[in-house]
């Protein structure tokens, strides 16, 4: 019971984590573009969403995942959140004071 109910704990929370990776690279972009390039906002966006990837999830990715399929399965999720981020940003731009 307890294996699947820490299994399921780290499924949600790296959907939400993902989440707001994908929020945090609209959001940050966006509000930084009247001071920098876009491309430069995009990069500290993708700073920001990374710290917080590793901040609260990737302690329990080491402890279940080995390196060489981590690394793969992150390049997915974190270049599937840019890509979804730009989408949105392009559709969208969101408006911040």
């Amino acid at each position: 019971m307890g294996a699947r109910h820490g299994r399921w704990r780290f499924v949600l929370t790296n959907v939400g984590v993902w989440w707001a990776m994908v929020v945090i690279l609209v959001l940050v972009p966006d509000f930084l573009e009247r001071w920098i390039p876009l491309e430069i906002a995009r990069v500290v966006g993708w700073a920001v969403a990374c710290a917080v990837w590793v901040v609260v999830v990737e302690r329990d990715w080491q402890t279940r995942i080995g390196p060489i399929l981590r690394f793969f399965a992150q390049l997915v999720l974190w270049v599937g959140a840019a890509l979804l981020a730009i989408w949105i940003s392009d559709q969208v731009r969101v408006p911040l004071p």
